[in-house]
């Protein structure tokens, strides 16, 4: 196949990010956005309402198909196996009359894990691997059953999409790694991070004398922002934390900051749109990331793009985007003070802020932008496709 051949691309994502904002949905998004750019024909489908018709928009050159499934969420015992189970029966029946319209068929991490059941699309499927499913779930007991049953049967669904599919894609070296050594692949895996677009947003430089840094993810226990919290009365009386986004700890987090009298340093924003979060970023001294485990960790990313420095854990997939002292500083998972000691310090050193803010920037324009991330998603179709 020539290289300057215009392919024919199915990307599957459940939903979208105006569904749903996450990372995965970004990502599927501005992926599409970028293969069109460069001259390939683009679908992508994702879930409809139940007891609709199959939908068909043309959004931005991409055909976004809506292809309806029972909402599996309802059955609250088993509500996690249903919601992505129903969705990717419908995948696969949908796969079954269309696939020939397609010369890629890239489902991005669990949407799409039935594909493997279709012998006749083997050598076209692409699978971005996100994240793995005994991570998530490494805190879960075994008495909570929506949880065991999830991944005991997602784990083996995964397994056969793994080995089934023609090329796999991981977004950082080290999630590369864990599927090489978790789940034992005897297959090439090709490494493709996210991207990041920037919204050339003007550093703002405040003239108080307070430092603001900014959370921004799930509130959950494997993002660690609840132990951070706890040691917030630790940071100097100039520094403050704003917190954005939502998840099952912001109780959890709201008793803290009453226990501790913290309401006034540190604030629930809630959830923001990206456009939002670009908007605010560039009013941060840095962004703070006290996670537990990532798979890549875009939104440090995102913040370097807008030329702001980050403090974030120490851990592989992290260290792969964030180098001590150059675009960041990274500090122990296990170690909240840390991240407060970091944060003290970039509020006395507004210099080291601004150097590290700019070599992120500049790091982040060299490697990760969108049509960088096309450029090599393409080079990977073409191996497959040939």
């Amino acid at each position: 196949m020539k290289r300057n051949r215009a392919l024919k691309i199915l990307l599957i994502s459940k939903t979208l990010p105006w569904q749903f904002k996450g990372g995965i949905q970004t990502h599927t998004w501005e992926l599409a956005k970028s293969l069109v750019a460069i001259g390939h024909q683009v679908s992508i489908l994702n879930g409809g309402p139940y007891r609709s018709k199959t939908n068909t928009n043309k959004i931005e050159g991409i055909q976004v198909i809506q292809t309806p499934y029972f909402p599996g969420r309802y059955l609250k015992p088993i509500s996690l196996i249903a919601e992505e189970f129903s969705f990717n029966w419908a995948v696969l029946k949908w796969i079954k009359r269309n696939h020939r319209s397609f010369d890629i068929i890239h489902a991005q991490g669990r949407s799409g894990y039935l594909l493997s059941f279709n012998s006749q699309i083997r050598s076209r499927l692409v699978n971005t691997v996100h994240g793995l499913i005994n991570i998530e779930n490494q805190d879960k007991k075994w008495y909570q059953l929506n949880y065991s049953l999830h991944h005991a049967f997602t784990k083996r669904i995964e397994d056969k999409l793994y080995r089934s599919a023609a090329g796999l894609v991981a977004v950082s070296n080290a999630l590369k790694v864990e599927l090489l050594e978790k789940r034992v692949i005897q297959k090439p895996i090709q490494v493709i991070s996210n991207g990041v677009n920037s919204f050339e947003a003007p550093r703002v430089i405040s003239n108080s004398n307070l430092s603001r840094f900014l959370f921004i993810g799930r509130l959950h226990p494997i993002k660690g922002i609840a132990e951070l919290v706890e040691k917030m009365d630790m940071a100097d009386d100039s520094v403050f934390l704003d917190i954005i986004g939502n998840g099952p700890e912001k109780e959890k987090i709201q008793k803290l900051l009453a226990l501790k009298g913290l309401q006034n340093r540190v604030r629930l924003l809630g959830e923001y749109s990206n456009d939002k979060i670009h908007s605010v970023l560039p009013y941060y001294t840095a962004l703070v990331l006290p996670s537990k485990y990532e798979t890549q960790g875009i939104v440090l990313l995102e913040a370097n793009s807008e030329g702001i420095p980050v403090i974030a854990s120490d851990i592989p997939a992290i260290r792969e985007t964030v180098s001590q002292g150059e675009n960041g500083l990274l500090c122990s998972k296990d170690r909240p003070e840390e991240f407060v000691n970091a944060m003290n310090y970039l509020a006395m050193a507004p210099h080291d802020c601004k150097v590290m803010g700019q070599k992120g920037k500049s790091k982040v324009a060299a490697h990760y932008t969108w049509q960088r991330i096309a450029e090599q998603t393409e080079s990977f179709y073409y191996t497959i496709a040939q």
